[in-house]
């Protein structure tokens, strides 16, 4: 069931009358989030809905109840355990299997290896995180045990469970538990929902469809203007999509009386790729940074350790997106700049050159104009089929004809670049309406948003608009 099928728009709006009919008992409204959370994952396949349980139920006895015997270090051992078994047999099997499986024929062993036809479960990346979070913050005692029902909701919540944000536990269970509940901002809401639509139906869609797939999923006999506007275009596309994504979530969590995290701060205006990612995907980055990063040591060993640490953190990030030698390297890419970011930032302490700046305005547009580039880069091996179609476009970029190949896209790599240069004001423009759209009446919304609507259903590809990252 998609959240843009007319299926889901009836449902939530029969659904959304009930759940505040039932008002002021959040208890009764929970129960009714938990039911239409396993449906939404049910409609998938009722597989999915059986995995959540059956996982939910792991969670729920290994932190109520066998941390009253074992110590933390084994009770994330069996968490650790837990996942990566869950991760291995319904993520990366094929990966590992056709790895494994090339090693043993060029070894000389006639071994064949199982072949299964296995299909990740909705969510099993974000709920798996969820999990973790309930977990560790159970057993360093930032939150009180869950009841079961408290630990199935957070779990299942449906917003959020196809593509994040990922909510943590002392944050996100309070809510869960209160005693009653309103609706949260619903101007906002609405805001969010219709800048999500259009983010999705018009921006997203037509980048897609009229600049990335065709390049991307067939990249013989392209020139190299043509590859650079698909990946300037993917690298917006991506933006758009995920963004767009979370500010659908947001509104239908505000407008059930949830709050999620913030996940996207302007990632491209940042001047590094530490800003970067503090900036994009920002309760995954944080999540590795927490659970991951620091428990492996972070910047407390010393520069070398600290940035083995960084490497380690941003390769697991690459393979926790897909079973795929790109997403991995991917990861390492990123990991590979920010280990770079440090070693320059560390020479320029050692030289005394921090603060000699001789034009603010223009290094950072520079700093831009790089960090920006370089995440376009790590998009290619990202979004390419395989690793071979991603070294095929990098040649074909650097191939003979590059002037001419340029000058015959120069009109939209030009588009691509006044974009990226006016998106900073943008950003301020929606920070202002962020700070004043509470002063206007709510009865000057509906005109101008059904306006603003119309057009974009007018302008926008047909068919529904997919969620690149609902396949993570």
């Amino acid at each position: 069931m998609n959240f843009f099928s007319f299926e889901f728009l009836g449902s939530f709006l029969i659904f959304f009358l009930i759940y505040w009919g039932c008002q002021p008992s959040a208890k009764l409204q929970n129960g009714l989030l938990i039911t239409a959370s396993y449906f939404f994952v049910y409609s998938f396949s009722p597989e999915f809905a059986y995995i959540l349980f059956g996982y939910t139920l792991f969670i729920y006895l290994l932190t109520n109840w066998v941390t009253n015997w074992l110590s933390n270090r084994w009770i994330y051992v069996i968490l650790a355990t837990g996942i990566i078994g869950c991760f291995t047999y319904f993520k990366y099997y094929s990966f590992f299997q056709e790895s494994i499986q090339q090693t043993l024929d060029k070894l000389g062993f006639s071994v064949g290896l199982p072949i299964l036809e296995i299909l990740a479960p909705l969510g099993l990346s974000f709920y798996a995180f969820h999990s973790v979070s309930y977990t560790v913050s159970v057993c360093r005692k930032e939150i009180q045990k869950a009841d079961f029902f408290d630990v199935t909701l957070y779990l299942a919540f449906f917003p959020s469970i196809v593509a994040g944000p990922i909510n943590r536990a002392k944050n996100f269970l309070p809510q869960i538990q209160a005693e009653t509940r309103t609706i949260l901002d619903s101007r906002k809401a609405i805001l969010l929902i219709s800048l999500a639509l259009v983010k999705l139906f018009l921006f997203s869609s037509y980048l897609s469809e009229n600049f990335v797939n065709p390049v991307f999923d067939a990249p013989v006999g392209y020139s190299a203007g043509e590859i650079l506007v698909a990946t300037y275009a993917y690298a917006w596309n991506i933006y758009f999509n995920f963004s767009g994504y979370t500010n659908l979530v947001t509104g239908i969590a505000l407008l059930l009386g949830f709050r999620v995290p913030v996940n996207f701060n302007a990632p491209y205006i940042a001047a590094n790729l530490k800003e970067f990612w503090a900036r994009w995907h920002i309760s995954l980055s944080t999540f590795i940074r927490d659970y991951i990063y620091i428990p492996l040591g972070g910047n407390r060993k010393g520069f070398s350790r600290m940035n083995t640490n960084v490497f380690l953190a941003m390769v697991i990030s690459g393979l926790w997106h897909g079973a795929a030698m790109t997403f991995v390297l991917w990861g390492a890419i990123h990991g590979l700049g920010i280990v770079l970011l440090n070693l320059k930032t560390l020479c320029m302490e050692k030289l005394g050159w921090t603060n000699v700046i001789p034009n603010k305005t223009l290094s950072t547009w520079v700093s831009r104009i790089i960090t920006f580039h370089f995440v376009c880069f790590a998009w290619i091996f990202f979004r390419s089929q395989s690793f071979d179609d991603a070294i095929l476009m990098l040649n074909q970029i650097i191939a003979p004809g590059f002037i001419a190949s340029i000058q015959a896209s120069l009109g939209l790599l030009i588009a691509f670049w006044v974009l990226f240069i006016v998106y900073p004001y943008f950003v301020q423009g929606y920070y202002v309406v962020a700070k004043r759209y509470q002063d206007v009446p709510w009865y000057y919304y509906p005109i101008p948003l059904a306006i603003i609507l119309t057009i974009m259903f007018m302008l926008s590809p047909s068919g529904m608009p997919g969620f690149i990252y609902a396949n993570f």
